[in-house]
């Protein structure tokens, strides 16, 4: 299966049905909303532990959706709709917990790196160490530059997270094998399934375009702030630029979320055909 039929055969459901894919992207968005409606109870400070609901919440209601919504794709690609009762067909919904809960420790182990850095982070941040102290380390760190230390973390983090990214990439394909009732599909093809992954993401580059623009925005005041020890008598540039550019790119970006899970799925569906 090539990753180019593959981009092709998902743009064909996605451009062909849009009315089924705004409506399939709906209810995937409301789903998701509503795992998080705990959250909302971080607006009262008595009841603001509540929100930690939003933990089981996700983990009994996302899981459970995205393997149905990785059924409906697979019917999208056949003679069925992405918009169809499979968004929230409540079947064998333990055997689709129990599959999305073990898909989520592996990613868990593929992200331990990340959580041990913020952690890490946080604990240094938050803890005893005032900003002279911490801002020396940095230095230190960074071979008596702060600037260069201050890099050396951020490159870090984008290394964990790249990491992560690439455990998201391997799995991609597993629950479109998963509602073919074939996990043995994807073995042997996670080469070409991360490359198809990759290529998806260029349904986010309008609002990775935004994010760059504003860290470019924000890049003279945050060097001037690391290299004066936090101490800098500039201020901040007016935000209003910023908040515009993330939400012109999320707008663009939204969209296209479906599509980026078709690519995968498409993929998929080329390895059942062969």
């Amino acid at each position: 299966m090539k990753i180019s039929a593959a981009i092709r055969d998902a743009w064909k459901v996605y451009a062909g049905h849009f009315g089924a894919t705004l409506k399939f992207l709906a209810v995937e968005a409301c789903m998701t909303l509503t795992a998080f409606t705990p959250l909302l109870f971080l607006t009262n400070d008595k009841l603001k532990w509540l929100a930690l609901l939003a933990v089981p919440f996700y983990l009994l209601l996302v899981l459970w959706a995205r393997v149905n919504a990785a059924a409906a794709m697979r019917d999208a690609f056949g003679e069925g709709s992405l918009f169809s009762y499979r968004l929230a067909e409540p079947g064998s919904y333990g055997r689709k917990l129990l599959y999305g809960l073990k898909r989520g420790l592996m990613l868990l182990i593929w992200a331990a790196p990340m959580i041990a850095f913020l952690v890490t982070a946080v604990v240094h941040f938050y803890g005893n160490t005032d900003v002279f102290t911490l801002m020396r380390a940095i230095k230190s760190f960074g071979g008596g530059d702060v600037v260069t230390g201050a890099l050396y973390l951020v490159l870090i983090l984008i290394a964990t997270m790249i990491l992560l990214m690439i455990g998201c990439a391997f799995h991609s394909g597993d629950r479109h094998a998963f509602v073919r009732d074939n996990p043995r599909l994807v073995r042997g093809h996670h080469g070409k399934i991360i490359l198809s992954w990759l290529c998806a993401l260029l349904t986010l580059l309008p609002v990775i375009i935004a994010a760059a623009a504003v860290v470019v925005y924000y890049l003279p005041i945050l060097k001037d702030y690391i290299s004066n020890f936090g101490a800098t008598d500039k201020s901040m540039p007016d935000a209003r630029p910023a908040v515009i550019i993330l939400v012109a790119g999320a707008v663009l970006t939204v969209p296209l979320l479906p599509l980026r899970s078709l690519i995968p799925a498409a993929f998929v569906n080329g390895l059942e055909k062969e």
